[in-house]
This record gives structure tokens, C-alpha cells and sequence, in this order.
């Protein structure tokens, strides 16, 4: 069994790290919030600050910590300064484990940021020879389950750090899920692809379900049989496939005439100008 280091021991840390545990391996937490470790402590599992942080033994390093938006956008500060504390163990040490990004991160992130912070901290320019990214699909009120029971693995690697993605793959074999390698930045790019279609599909039936209620219309039926009917819904690939615009005998009318429809009902039907904006803008219809 591996031993691994969890750094970040929110929600995504947590269930990592006690998914690990399940399986017999030797988990560390490591945390910068006292009342977290203490928690972790008091709850039977092993916790410390990143100054107690070790890596000689190590075998792969799981980094989880916030990533929130600021001012300025994507706030990494928390992230910087795990890629620092992790360094600088590595300096002192003479292995090298697997370090696996977890955070959600714009595509980029991992080889033009996290990579040169990791090595400078270190004194070693190839430590990102074990570099990996592994976005996570956990939702918060389901995250334990949602990480035993994968769906899907994404690892992100570069072509230097294909032996790290191998024995990434080999830690997750034991949860029977496809496991898909990529690029560092097409993997990035997919996390931020699969929360903003979650973001986007909420909007959407938001949108209609406000047009119904200023219609009359209760819309959970109509939500219901659109689960089963819309292909949109029934056919996951639906739309991914680089065909251009929506055409076709339906979707261009219907679209134009259901926005005229709201708008001279008084309504103000803002995702579904923004859907006909954007394929106008991509090539007119």
C-alpha cells in the first residue's frame, strides 16, 4: 500500500484522503487551519501543519486547497503557497512522489505556474517529471460517495511526467472506473467545461421556469417529459461534436419565435438571446 499526503483537507481533501484509507493506504492530512487539523485529529485520523511535512517515503501527494474568485478573478494564493511548502519538503529529501493537483485551476495553470513554483521551491528543475493533474467531480453534500464511486478519472500530464500518470492510473485501478489521460491543459479546460454546463443547464431551466410562472403554466411536467424527449437530455454527446451552428427545420424558428414570443409578452429572455447571439456570432442564423 502507498502512503500518500492530502494537502487541503476541505470537503474534496477529505473525501480523497478517507477514499485512500478505504483501500488500506497510509494517509497523512496536512492543513494550514488549526481547528481543521484538530478536527481531523479528534475524528481518528492522522493531521498536520505543512512545516511537519515530510516526503521522503511518500509515494503521491493529492493537492486539494481552495481556489476561490477574487477581484482579480481566480485566487491562487493558497495554492502557491502549498506548491512552496511542498518544495520546500522535496528540497530536503530524496524522493520524489507523485504530486496530483486537485484544485479546479484555468487551463495553463499546472505547466506555466504551479510547475516552475514547485521546482524553484524545490532546487530541482525536474520535478515536474512528476507532475499530474486530476480534476474532481465531487459534488460537496456527496463527495465521499461521488469519489468511490467514479464515474470517470481524468489525468492530466505532460509528456515528461508519463511515468507519474502511469502510477497515478495504477492508485485508481482499484476503483473500476475508464481512466482518460490528456494533456495538462485539456484536462484543465474540462473541469471548467463540466461546471459550466452544470452552471449553464441550471440557467436555462431557471429562465424557463420564471417564463412559465409568468405564463400560468406549472412547468414540472413539462420538465419531466423533457428529460425524456429532448435528445439534448437522453443523449449525452448531444451538441459536442463540431458540426457548427444549431440548424435544422426547428431550432433557428424556434428560437427566433420564442424570444419574440417573451418579449412581446413583457418578459426578458436572456439565456436564450445569448444562445441565438452566439451562433449568429459564429456564423449567422
Amino acid at each position: 500500500m502507498a502512503k500518500i499526503c492530502v494537502v487541503g483537507a476541505g470537503v474534496v481533501g477529505q473525501a480523497t484522503g478517507k477514499g485512500f484509507l478505504k483501500l488500506g493506504h497510509d494517509v497523512t492530512f496536512v492543513d494550514v487551519n488549526a481547528d481543521a487539523v484538530e478536527r481531523i485529529r479528534n475524528n481518528g485520523f492522522r493531521a498536520i501543519f505543512p512545516a511537519e511535512m515530510t516526503l521522503g517515503d511518500v509515494e503521491a501527494v493529492f493537492i486539494s486547497v481552495s481556489t476561490p474568485t477574487g477581484e482579480d478573478g481566480i485566487n491562487l494564493s493558497s495554492l502557491d503557497q502549498a506548491c512552496r511548502d511542498i518544495g520546500s519538503a522535496l528540497a530536503v529529501c530524496q524522493g520524489r512522489p507523485v504530486i496530483v493537483f486537485r484544485s479546479t485551476i484555468l487551463p495553463g495553470t499546472t505547466r506555466k505556474r504551479l510547475i516552475p513554483l514547485l521546482e524553484k521551491a524545490a532546487g530541482d528543475g525536474r520535478v515536474g517529471e512528476h507532475v499530474c493533474y486530476n480534476p474532481e467531480y465531487l459534488r460537496e453534500n456527496h463527495a465521499q460517495g461521488d469519489f468511490d464511486r467514479p464515474r470517470i478519472i481524468t489525468i492530466g500530464q505532460s509528456v515528461r511526467s508519463e511515468n507519474a500518470a502511469h502510477k497515478l492510473t495504477e492508485l485508481y485501478w482499484p476503483f473500476d472506473a475508464a481512466v482518460y489521460r490528456c494533456s495538462y491543459e485539456e484536462a484543465e479546460f474540462q473541469k471548467y467545461v463540466n461546471n459550466l454546463f452544470n452552471a449553464a443547464k441550471i440557467s436555462f431551466f431557471n429562465e424557463m421556469r420564471e417564463m412559465a410562472k409568468g405564463l400560468g403554466i406549472d412547468p414540472a411536467l413539462a420538465f419531466q417529459l423533457t428529460g425524456h424527449s429532448a435528445q439534448g437530455m437522453w443523449d449525452p454527446l448531444y451538441g459536442t461534436h463540431d458540426r457548427g451552428l444549431y440548424g435544422g427545420a426547428c431550432l433557428p424558428k424556434d428560437t427566433n419565435a420564442w424570444i419574440t414570443y417573451m418579449e412581446q409578452s413583457g418578459f426578458n429572455p436572456i439565456f436564450m438571446r445569448a444562445v441565438r447571439e452566439i451562433n449568429r456570432r459564429i456564423g449567422g442564423v
